[in-house]
């Protein structure tokens, strides 16, 4: 019986064996990145930074995969349906973990379905409006509140973190709009130079050629203080909405049950892009402010982030569909 029962469990061991030699050699092929949102766009930009300055970490290329549509719920689903094996990973923002609280039929749960990895950073939205509109926040929202239902905004698809950042504005300021949906941030840019749009937030990032071209204007930033690239932008809060703040997060995650050791090689290899000077400077270039947290804590912060927009959800009264 001990010989049979050592039989056993030798046979356990070389069993387990080659997956642990795979962890440990892991990467061994092409990563695929997946971003749920057409190129051009502020996502799209830093997903392409900091994935590039991880290829250089992890010896082997990460593949950038846009997978656009639904605000982002296409991409998210597909990285979630994925082996855990670490070649499938995603660009995450927080409407990747708020959309079941928006739409019942979501195929995902965020508590459950994703590793966590780490985050990039975070960034200020700057409140754009067409020109021809008033230049000033209070001016613009003195405007809206005397033309309710008049004015449009755009947002980067229903749901989207532009999205809901639009509707957290309008209920704070007394506004009543027309929601416009886009499949990302460049159409929607488009048509506010074009006048077919009233208003929209997008990063700064995004927008600032058009902004200091004088094609659109830049009102605001959202965030409690002002951003670097904007620095005689006023915030929401200082120049109408006193507290107002909605700062816009990228992350890093995987499928759920993704073996610890891969994680940890990811995350050490976001961490190392994350603090590269070269790597903070380009992304401060698009907009976001680079910082880091290990898997775990990087999970307490998405699920603090999910509470924080459940509130935007239920005051903005939207409804699950």
């Amino acid at each position: 019986m001990t010989t049979r029962r050592g039989l056993l469990i030798g046979s356990a061991t070389l069993l387990a064996a080659p997956a642990a030699i795979a962890q440990d050699n892991w990467p061994t092929r092409p990563i695929r990145f997946v971003i749920p949102w057409p190129p051009g766009g502020a996502t799209a930009n830093i997903a392409r930074i900091v994935g590039d300055a991880m290829t250089a970490q992890l010896g082997q290329p990460l593949v950038y995969d846009h997978r656009a549509g639904a605000g982002g719920a296409i991409g998210t689903e597909n990285v979630t349906k994925s082996p855990a094996d670490g070649y499938s990973i995603l660009i995450a923002g927080a409407g990747s973990f708020y959309r079941p609280l928006i739409e019942r039929d979501t195929p995902w749960n965020p508590d459950r379905d994703f590793s966590f990895i780490g985050p990039i950073g975070d960034g200020p939205f700057a409140l754009v409006t067409r020109t021809g509109l008033p230049t000033t926040l209070r001016g613009f929202i003195d405007h809206a509140r005397a033309n309710p239902g008049a004015l449009n905004f755009a947002s980067s698809g229903q749901g989207s973190t532009s999205h809901l950042t639009a509707e957290a504005f309008n209920t704070a300021a007394g506004i009543r709009a027309t929601h416009v949906p886009y499949r990302g941030s460049a159409q929607a840019t488009t048509d506010l130079v074009a006048g077919r749009l009233d208003y929209y937030f997008d990063a700064f990032s995004t927008v600032q050629e058009n902004v200091r071209a004088g094609r659109i204007q830049a009102l605001a930033v959202t965030t409690g203080v002002r951003a670097a690239q904007a620095p005689d932008v006023p915030t929401i809060g200082e120049a109408a909405l006193p507290g107002f703040t909605a700062a816009p997060w990228w992350g890093i995650v995987g499928p759920a049950g993704m073996p610890a050791p891969v994680a940890a090689r990811l995350s050490a290899a976001l961490k190392r892009a994350t603090e590269t000077p070269q790597v903070v400077q380009q992304l401060n270039d698009n907009g976001c402010r680079a910082f880091f947290l290990e898997p775990g804590p990087f999970g307490d912060f998405v699920r603090a982030e999910n509470a924080k927009w459940s509130r935007v959800i239920e005051a903005a009264g939207l409804k699950v569909t």
